[in-house]
């Protein structure tokens, strides 16, 4: 008789991520706001700012799947990377701008150890063909967005309210009450024993040293991020020598592993595309929310952040049908393939951003256009989400060989950061000169972008149903 119980270890993983989510979403839902409205940056430096932050937060993933593959495991490496996500939102809720970088840094640090080992411990509760496991991973998604969702509910009021820092005081709580939910769930969570730390006692390998490189490179991204030169050069050549090391790395794999591992480096791939869609929900979706959306609705005021808890929303709502989708067509063995699902979530990104083109023809007397527009956009946004992250979370530890599923999975959040700095650099079509005051000039700049983002995502998606029918043979049992 098959088991559908999940393992013990789901529900505290599930609480300590929703709470690490609430605390990363009260940030980024409101940095833009806060570099253009408090810092006084123009639309495009908070744009590239943003890029690189959510970037490198992404992109340190593959150093911390590294550290928790080879010196600290699994559970050392999420309490370290809590407690430095707490030291960095209680620095930006310090009325001090010199600690403004610094505070980046050290979230940047934080993620890095947090995010991708905390997927990849939930992945070892898991057999590696056992039918829960997408759906497993469904469940845990929805846990992030409740944590999403208790942000934009709640950072947006208090910024109006009480102030800016107090809103990012609360993303440090958040960190605290994950991380004593993740101490109570211990007894419950299992690390594979079959992975070895098999450099951990090599001199500069130990966890002294550890820390006292996560100190150096808190140091080095405080100047990282305040440098323009580095910011537009270094990223992207990381970006290539990121694509050599992954060719490099398939080619030196065993055969058995080889296939899969090429397979899972095109998805993470084209999920760069997806992210550089769904990000413009924090870049310039969000300014236009602020400057051109009647946020007052039915007699009810929405700040800003509520728009973006919208997502999470339907994340949570539509969540269970998806898990429960996946795993009945599994069981008749009409599970579409991953590329199947990658394609068609990129193309709901691309019809999301349509719908938000179309908004503009459609501006009230005060040029204003209607938040259900917004809605309807992040509604066609999440399906495309729901289609792609909880599976490419799943294909990390299904098609990377045992021995470097964190690494990989670090480098799936890498395609998350580079899909960051894009978003960055194709939010500045809608960047909004200083000069331009004029509301339906405002609406014009946003038009055009939108329009712009939509076509991206339908030819990525076209190509990606071509090279499914290319490699059809080898993606039938991808």
């Amino acid at each position: 008789m098959k088991n559908y119980s999940h393992p013990k270890a789901l529900p505290y993983l599930f609480l300590t991520e929703m709470w690490e989510r609430f605390g990363f979403y009260v940030v980024q839902g409101l940095l833009v706001l806060f570099m253009t409205e408090s810092l006084g940056f123009s639309d495009d430096v908070s744009y590239v700012i943003l890029g690189v932050f959510t970037a490198l937060v992404y992109t340190s993933n593959i150093a911390g799947g590294f550290l928790a593959d080879r010196v600290l495991g699994f559970k050392l490496s999420i309490v370290w990377g809590g407690l430095f996500l707490i030291l960095g939102y209680a620095m930006l809720a310090l009325p001090i701008k010199t600690l403004f970088y610094p505070a980046l840094a050290t979230i940047i640090v934080g993620n890095g150890l947090f995010k991708p080992n905390i997927s990849s411990l939930l992945g070892t509760q898991y057999s590696i063909d056992d039918p829960r496991r997408d759906s497993g991973f469904t469940i845990f998604y929805i846990g992030i967005n409740i944590g999403s969702f208790l942000a934009g509910l709640s950072s947006g009021y208090i910024r109006e309210l009480i102030g800016w820092h107090t809103s990012f005081a609360l993303a440090s709580l958040g960190l605290v009450i994950g991380l004593i939910t993740f101490a109570f769930g211990l007894r419950t969570i299992k690390e594979d024993p079959t992975r070895s730390l098999n450099l951990r006692h090599h001199r500069f390998l130990t966890k002294p040293w550890v820390f006292l490189y996560c100190i150096l490179l808190i140091f080095f991204l405080s100047r990282f991020l305040s440098s323009e030169i580095l910011k537009h050069y270094l990223l992207p050549g990381l970006g290539i020598l990121l694509v050599i090391f992954l060719i490099v790395l398939t080619l030196r794999q065993q055969p058995q592993f080889r296939k899969r591992l090429f397979l899972l480096n095109i998805l993470i791939m084209s999920s760069v595309v997806f992210w550089m869609m769904f990000f413009q929900i924090f870049f310039s979706a969000n300014l236009f929310v602020e400057r051109l959306v009647n946020k007052n609705w039915l007699g009810f005021h929405m700040p800003s952040t509520m728009f973006y808890a919208a997502e999470s929303i339907f994340i949570i709502v539509l969540g269970p049908f998806f898990a429960w989708f996946w795993g009945m067509l599994s069981n008749k063995n009409l599970n579409p393939s991953a590329f199947t699902k990658f394609a068609l979530g990129i193309m709901f990104a691309g019809l999301g951003f349509v719908a938000l083109g179309c908004s503009t023809f459609f501006p009230d007397v005060n040029f204003m256009v209607n938040p259900l527009w917004v809605i309807f956009a992040y509604l066609l946004i999440t399906i495309g989400e729901l289609l792609l992250s909880p599976i490419g979370l799943s294909a990390v530890t299904t098609h990377a060989p045992p021995h470097l599923i964190g690494l990989m999975m670090g480098v799936w959040f890498v395609g998350t950061g580079f899909g960051g700095i894009f978003a960055g650099l194709l939010a500045q079509m809608a960047s909004v000169p200083e000069t331009m005051t004029a509301p339906l000039m405002k609406l014009t700049v946003y038009q055009h972008a939108f329009f712009n983002y939509a076509y991206i995502a339908f030819a990525v998606a076209f190509i990606l149903f071509f090279v499914k029918w290319l490699f059809k043979k080898k993606l039938q049992r991808g």
